[in-house]
């Protein structure tokens, strides 16, 4: 295989969290998060522990394409995502009426719907309806969270068929950041919102006050003594 064909369709390294890693199982639905019985349950399920349906293990083969994360985004922007499936190793038949599914988390910011998509989770989730599992390459739309919020991670699970059944198929998932600003540090709160009143406070100042002046004291007395000994 051309390295550079299998390269075209990796994901940036800065993007990359981790990939392709084996052993979760869960079921998958036609119409995504959209199957009735579906939703928020398990989307939330699938995430943790993948999709079985359609394979007994995760596939470590295939190559998939993602677009349109930033390496760091700007604060509330509304970006465009593509995700594209390229796997020779399932054939879709010809008159088959599904080719492939994804579902997807993100940790911060939201997806944004349209008649194609199911959206869960007030817009942490996002997966294929049944108006888009007849292909393998899916474009949506996530915008980033507000100003301080941190990072945005995402897991993208995503799964190929060839109409026929379960038997042949394959599925995988990989997660991806995209960096954000710094977390707003905490409001700063008055000594008084802290319980100290304001003759506590003076009085503690004023202690300090006269331990720095003791001491001060204490130096020049020893200081005057040491001048003025004779041995």
């Amino acid at each position: 295989m051309d390295i550079r064909n299998t390269m075209n369709y990796s994901l940036f390294a800065l993007l990359i969290l981790t990939a392709l890693i084996a052993g979760k199982s869960v079921d998958g639905y036609p119409a995504g998060g959209a199957q009735e019985g579906a939703g928020d349950e398990w989307a939330a399920d699938a995430i943790e522990n993948g999709c079985s349906c359609h394979a007994d293990t995760q596939l470590n083969e295939g190559m998939y394409r993602l677009e349109g994360i930033p390496q760091k985004y700007i604060p509330e922007q509304t970006y465009n995502l593509s995700l594209q499936i390229n796997d020779s190793n399932v054939v879709s038949e010809e008159d088959a009426i599904r080719y492939g599914g994804f579902l997807s988390e993100v940790s911060e910011g939201a997806y944004q719907t349209n008649e194609n998509y199911w959206i869960g989770g007030d817009g942490s989730y996002i997966s294929h309806n049944a108006n888009s599992n007849d292909v393998r390459n899916w474009t949506f739309q996530w915008t980033a969270p507000a100003e301080g919020t941190g990072d945005a991670i995402f897991t993208m699970y995503f799964n190929v068929v060839n109409g026929l059944g379960t038997n042949g198929d394959q599925w995988s998932y990989f997660t991806a950041i995209s960096l954000g600003t710094p977390q707003l540090a905490s409001e700063e709160v008055s000594i008084h919102e802290l319980g100290v009143s304001l003759m506590q406070y003076w009085i503690a100042l004023i202690a300090l006050g006269v331990v720095f002046f003791s001491i001060f004291v204490a130096y020049v007395v020893i200081r005057g003594g040491s001048a003025h000994y004779r041995g």
